[in-house]
């Protein structure tokens, strides 16, 4: 195995995962609505904030200074000092996710009461193992990450989503003969399979890479000084992480006791929040999958740029990074906006266009908050992205506490506060992108052709719609607009000359050296 992988090859690995993964997810989900309806898929959502808490609580900042300070001396050239982080980091994880497991397991009955669905129990308990796996898991993936090595978290991606679709569909539909509950507790039970399958996939790769390795003889820290170092980056992202889950599960709870003080009956509130977080909150992160990749991929190169002092190399890397966010999901932005009815169908709950039309926005905003976080992450400020989330989820908690119980605005206003929270921490993070570069972000530059091509690409889609050029079935719609829209943007793309051939070239690597001949007689190449 190479211990040497570009950037753009090991992106492009962690997006083509990331993107068989989001898929996968979107796919499986449309069988086990129908299975289970909005009702069952909301009493699983209801165990997944816990899960996300309990894991985030346990692994708090820990992955990200590993990356951090693996990418650090890896570039220096001491692997053997990488390598102390690592078992460092290891110990950590397997006390505190052991901990969080165990607490998981033993409170599952008292937690889904306080989240105002009993039924969720047995999801919890099911996935409370998931806890500590991926807790480890975690330390595994950012430490090959941190060397540059992308392409073993990808395939671990892809092992445990195939383990977990398989093992959620037969165990949801073993189960779905015992009710909704146990179908749910079923489903959980694929992402322990999945966490599980990756963990030993990583432990395998690692022991290939100690192996190439050999002996180290590059000289050791101390390993006090190295847990100061790891508690000094961690401990934002730590807190921003013990945050973030406990308000996120406060939000469940919120949402759904509004729900039923608005008058609905509790398995109308629970199809409601399924409609809500398993269907409109899933599709407009689809995007999320791309930017991620790259944003992980970013990260050791923003971190040894920085310590190179190479500012302009940092403000590069910063921008690219920007500026591929919008162009990858601006028009998925749009095109869900259009086409939330008939995506809403495809899940046998066309009640859920709702929320999705008002989700829209996210599928840019979320990525691009996240992104902007890691950059931040990349560059040692680990703290003032957590505190801006942490922010911006008091006033959608605050939204949604107003909101939800008003009967007509209900899921509308879930939805909105979500937009708004995204946004109110969009905005923050740019401010203090800015104050770290000290200089401006050149939005319009960035934003201009995309949003542009995005417009052009969602009237038409529109037009089409609405003149019957679409086929009327659910499949059918969007399966011919997810085959015209991409030719569309990317044709309003290249005739406004939006993107330059080089800056193609720049964000695909190799790939867009191949295309040359093909397009360098249609592609503006200023």
């Amino acid at each position: 195995m190479s211990r040497k992988e570009s950037l753009v090859r090991g992106a492009a690995a962690l997006a083509v995962a990331g993107l068989v993964i989001k898929l996968s997810n979107l796919l499986v989900r449309v069988p086990l609505t129908r299975l289970m309806t909005a009702e069952g898929l909301g009493i699983y959502q209801m165990a997944l904030p816990a899960f996300y808490a309990l894991f985030h609580i346990a692994a708090g900042g820990v992955p990200v200074a590993v990356q951090n300070l693996v990418a650090e001396y890896t570039s220096k050239g001491r692997r053997a000092v990488a390598r102390q982080v690592l078992s460092i980091a290891r110990t950590y994880a397997v006390m505190a996710g052991g901990a969080a497991t165990l607490l998981l397991l033993v409170g599952a009955p008292l937690l889904a009461r306080l989240l105002g669905e009993k039924r969720a129990t047995w999801s919890l308990v099911a996935v409370a193992p998931a806890v500590v796996l991926f807790a480890v898991d975690a330390i595994y993936r950012n430490y090959l990450q941190g060397r540059k090595l992308m392409t073993p978290s990808a395939t671990a991606s892809i092992l445990e989503q195939g383990s977990k679709v398989a093992v959620t569909i037969v165990a949801a539909y073993a189960l779905f003969q015992h009710g909704k509950e146990a179908a749910a507790a079923g489903a959980a039970l694929g992402i322990t399979a999945g966490a599980f399958i990756s963990l030993m996939y990583m432990l395998y790769v690692y022991g290939q890479i100690r192996r190439e390795d050999g002996p180290l003889t590059d000289g050791l820290e101390s390993r006090a000084l190295l847990a100061r170092r790891m508690v000094k980056l961690a401990w934002p992202v730590t807190l921003g992480s013990i945050f973030m889950p406990v308000m996120q599960l406060m939000d469940v709870g919120i949402i759904q006791r509004g729900f039923l003080r608005a008058g609905y009956l509790q398995d109308q509130a629970t199809a409601m929040y399924g409609y809500y977080s398993g269907i409109a909150v899933q599709v407009a992160w689809f995007p999320f999958v791309l930017t991620n990749a790259l944003a992980n991929a970013m990260v050791p190169v923003l971190a040894g740029a920085k310590a190179r002092g190479d500012k302009e190399a940092v403000v590069d890397r910063v921008l690219l990074g920007l500026r591929a966010t919008g162009l990858i999901c601006l028009p998925v932005a749009f095109g869900i906006a259009v086409l939330a009815a008939p995506i809403a169908g495809l899940f046998g709950e066309p009640r859920a266009a709702v929320p999705l039309m008002y989700m829209a926005p996210v599928a840019y905003l979320g990525p691009l908050a996240w992104l902007m976080t890691a950059q931040l992450q990349a560059l040692g400020r680990t703290g003032p992205p957590m505190r801006n989330f942490a922010i911006a989820m008091v006033i959608k908690i605050a939204m949604d506490a107003l909101l939800a119980p008003i009967r007509g605005i209900d899921i509308r206003g879930v939805a909105a506060a979500s937009m708004v929270m995204f946004f109110i921490w969009c905005w923050m993070n740019a401010r203090t992108l800015e104050n770290e570069l000290q200089e401006r972000l050149p939005w319009f530059w960035l934003l201009r052709g995309p949003l542009l091509a995005s417009l052009a690409m969602g009237g038409a889609l529109f037009g089409m719609a609405a003149v019957g050029a679409l086929p009327r079935a659910n499949w059918a719609t969007v399966s011919a607009a997810v085959g015209v829209a991409p030719l569309l943007y990317v044709t309003v793309l290249m005739v406004t000359r939006a993107i330059t051939w080089a800056e193609f070239k720049e964000m695909s690597g190799p790939v867009g050296v191949r295309l040359e001949r093909l397009f360098q007689a249609i592609w503006p190449f200023s």
